[in-house]
């Protein structure tokens, strides 16, 4: 017999006349494809009557219209309702994924477990066998540190990209399989995070990195990610917001107040905070103070600047006095070389705060003063002195008795990023407009190359930081002149102020 092929918006009459056609020794096929539920059909065939699902190009059995037989589905409605979860399911794992969550879904109905639909699926997610959201993760870190990585990770990317998976609003997502992981989850964590901060950066930085890693297994790792079959929905998440360019600006006047703050507090306690368990016995320690004055005084980026190895700070064989500061690719965010003449009076004045570090045997010019470990102060650690000083860190929030000295001493609110601001329109002013791009390292030729070799000696090494720095591509003489008319305006404000501060 012919089969007989019809559209409808499926109604309980439908399949009242179906199941009475379903007699025995009936023969033939009808089917009437949903128009309210895409890919939905009611199925008679023979003595049988199914629901089927038809969706990417999979075909279900969604189950049986006849009461009492396994997988029975009883009504219009329960069928639809289930056929958008099914589809779901073929959305994050596909044919197998939605099987088993129709086995799944089968057997809590038959057994009355009065499992959810949520139940189900955090019962079906260790059975998935592919990767979980961590797992992701760390394989994509791999990938990009490996020795012959296609767009190499630098180790800021990476410290960012942790920092972002380790927020309490990725918890309950990370030992989950990544098919499972559905559109909705995401922005729920981004709109979490865009209430909970002023800023759209961290929400921004969610988006972007649960792209980057689900984008990079599903290309590489399709199979055994089980993101193979998956639409790239993670390709379609925006923020919605723009963050707004950083106009902050402590000005020459305020850096200098807050450089003699940081000096002050180096041998007091910080006001308020006088029973403080957790505090140094002063208020900075010495290391950290020496830190703050070179991040300042270079305009550097926190995270490069303080990752600096002593055998990357020597003397520059053409300029008496003058040392060089040398970065290599990996360390800088524009991924190439970067070179800072240092003048002789900011070599003078960071060897004085670098003599009260006591950590003579450390690799890095800034070493951590906490632990045994070698490792240079963290970035965190300069951003803190700020936080401090103007009573914001979490510590101080909690003490009526703190004192923002920011404040009291006319200090505008800013944090080490903003001096950018403050040297470019420093420079601005002095007539090189072009100076704060190269000392800031976002001028320089993409093929300088600092990490590529090994040194057998600090004499190869003081050659190949001159052969970079005077090679023609890192613009060394613009550098000089900016670097000299910016750290004797800033140390002359300074000096100024202490000058005031010996004779009050």
């Amino acid at each position: 017999m012919a089969t007989i092929s019809d559209k409808a918006d499926l109604r309980p009459s439908h399949l009242a006349d179906f199941l009475k056609k379903a007699s025995p020794g009936h023969k033939g096929s009808h089917y009437i494809t949903d128009l309210k539920c895409t890919g939905l059909s009611l199925r008679l065939k023979n003595e049988k009557v199914a629901f089927f699902l038809r969706y990417k190009g999979i075909n279900k059995t969604l189950g049986w219209a006849h009461e009492g037989e396994a997988w029975y589905i009883p009504s219009i409605k329960a069928a639809r309702e289930l056929a958008e979860k099914v589809k779901r399911q073929i959305d994050f794992g596909g044919d197998a994924h939605a099987e088993e969550f129709l086995r799944q879904h089968h057997h809590a109905v038959e057994n009355n477990l009065g499992l959810s639909h949520d139940d189900i699926i955090r019962e079906m997610r260790p059975k998935a066998g592919t990767w979980t959201l961590r797992r992701c993760i760390e394989k994509t870190i791999e990938d990009k540190t490996a020795e012959n990585a296609a767009k190499p990770w630098r180790a800021t990317t990476i410290s960012t990209l942790n920092s972002t998976f380790a927020k309490p609003e990725f918890k309950d997502l990370l030992d989950m399989p990544a098919v499972n992981i559905k559109r909705a989850d995401i922005e729920s964590i981004r709109d979490v995070m865009l209430k909970k901060h002023a800023s759209p950066s961290p929400a921004g930085k969610a988006v972007s990195n649960v792209s980057t890693i689900l984008s990079h297994c599903q290309s590489v790792h399709g199979g055994l990610s089980g993101l193979d079959r998956v639409e790239p929905w993670w390709k379609l998440l925006t923020v919605g917001r723009t963050v707004k360019p950083r106009t902050r600006n402590p000005g020459l006047e305020g850096l200098a107040k807050t450089l003699v703050l940081v000096d002050t507090y180096t041998t007091r306690r910080l006001p308020g905070r006088l029973d403080a368990k957790h505090d140094h016995k002063y208020g900075i320690r010495d290391g950290v103070a020496a830190a703050f004055h070179w991040v300042c005084l270079t305009a550097q980026r926190q995270g490069a600047a303080l990752a600096i190895r002593k055998a990357f700070y020597v003397p520059d064989p053409e300029n008496e006095g003058w040392y060089l500061a040398a970065w290599g690719e990996g360390i800088m965010k524009a991924g190439v070389a970067h070179i800072l003449p240092i003048p002789p009076r900011l070599v003078q004045h960071m060897a004085k705060k670098l003599a009260l570090v006591n950590r003579a045997d450390s690799e890095w010019l800034f070493p951590s003063e906490r632990g045994e470990e070698d490792i240079h102060i963290h970035r965190s650690s300069t951003l803190a002195v700020c936080q401090r000083l103007a009573a914001r860190d979490t510590l101080a929030k909690k003490r009526k008795t703190a004192v923002d000295l920011f404040a009291t001493n006319g200090i505008r609110w800013w944090t080490p990023h903003d001096l950018r601001t403050t040297i470019t329109k420093t420079l601005d002013q002095a007539g090189i407009p072009g100076g704060a791009s190269v000392v800031l390292a976002h001028e320089i030729r993409r093929t300088d190359k600092l990490d590529a070799e090994d040194d057998d000696s600090r004499e190869q090494r003081i050659a190949r930081i001159t052969r970079l720095a005077y090679g023609g591509a890192q613009h060394l003489h613009l550098k000089r002149k900016a670097m000299s008319i910016w750290t004797d305006a800033v140390l002359d404000a300074y000096l100024e102020l202490r000058r005031k501060d010996m004779q009050s």
